[in-house]
C-alpha cells in the first residue's frame, strides 16, 4: 500500500492532522486580526489639513476626504476637526486624543492611565480643553498660578455657583481684584479626570483665558521637552 494510503487510513494519523491544521488557522486568524480599537491624537489643525498621530505613530499631515492608516479626514479648521474610522465620526479638537472602536462609538482614553500631550502654540503656551462640573472651557497651562482661575464672566456662562464662595483677593496685572474661592467636584482636561478642586474666580475680565494652575497641576506628573508637554494622572 502507498505510503500516503497507509496515512489517510491510519484514524490516529488523521486525527492528528486535523488538529494540527485546526490550531494552525486558529492561530494565524488571531495574528491576521486587526486591532479592534484606533488611536487618534491632533497634533495641529489647518483648514482642510490635520497633523494626526495614529495609535502613536510618527504624526503626518493628511488632507480633507484623506485615509491614513484607516483614519479618514471628513473636515477640519483651526478649532477642530472631523475623523471617521468604520464608519464612525467623532470631533477631535487641538491635542485631543480618542480611540475609535469597530465595534463602539468614540470613546476617551481610559482615566485611569490617562496621558495628554500638548504642543506650544506660536506663542510658546499650552493650552487645551477641559471643563467644570460638565461644561466646556479652554484652559492655559498655567505653573505659576497657584490655583485653577477664571474670571466671573467665564463663570457665569458655565452657571457656576460662585458667590457663596470664600472670599479673597488676588493680585492681578491692573492690581487687586476680589475673588471667589470654591471647590469644584469635577475639572477635567483632555482626558485627565479629577475630583474636589479648588477653583478662584476672579471678580471681573481677568484672566482672559481660563488658567490650569497648581491646584489641578499639582495632582498630575508633568514632563517637558521643547514644544512638547506631557500630564499624567497619577493616580
Amino acid at each position: 500500500m502507498p505510503l500516503i494510503s497507509r496515512v489517510i487510513n491510519n484514524k490516529s494519523s488523521l486525527i492528528t492532522i486535523v488538529v494540527c491544521f485546526l490550531l494552525f488557522t486558529h492561530n494565524y486568524s488571531r495574528a491576521e486580526k486587526p486591532t479592534a480599537e484606533t488611536s487618534v491624537q491632533t497634533i495641529a489643525l489647518f483648514k482642510d489639513r490635520a497633523m494626526v498621530s495614529i495609535n502613536g505613530k510618527k504624526a503626518k499631515i493628511i488632507n480633507r476626504g484623506q485615509t491614513y492608516l484607516g483614519v479618514k479626514l471628513i473636515e477640519s479648521n483651526t478649532d477642530q476637526a472631523i475623523v471617521e474610522v468604520n464608519g464612525k465620526r467623532e470631533i477631535l479638537t487641538l491635542n485631543g486624543t480618542i480611540l475609535l472602536s469597530s465595534s463602539l462609538a468614540a470613546k476617551p482614553l481610559n482615566n485611569a492611565n490617562a496621558v495628554v500631550q500638548l504642543w506650544a502654540d506660536s506663542n510658546g503656551f499650552f493650552q487645551s480643553r477641559g471643563m467644570i462640573n460638565g461644561r466646556s472651557l479652554k484652559f492655559l497651562v498655567d505653573t505659576g498660578a497657584n490655583l485653577v482661575v477664571l474670571n466671573s464672566q467665564q463663570a457665569d456662562r458655565i452657571q457656576l455657583d460662585y458667590k457663596n464662595g470664600r472670599r479673597a483677593m488676588a493680585t492681578t496685572a491692573s492690581g487687586q481684584a476680589q475673588m471667589y474661592l470654591v471647590e469644584i467636584d469635577n475639572i477635567s482636561f483632555e482626558t485627565i479626570e479629577l475630583n474636589n478642586i479648588l477653583v478662584g474666580v476672579i471678580v471681573g475680565a481677568y484672566p482672559t483665558t481660563p488658567l490650569l494652575g497648581m491646584s489641578f497641576l499639582k495632582k498630575v506628573d508633568m514632563k517637558r521637552s521643547g514644544d512638547l508637554m506631557e500630564l499624567k494622572k497619577r493616580f
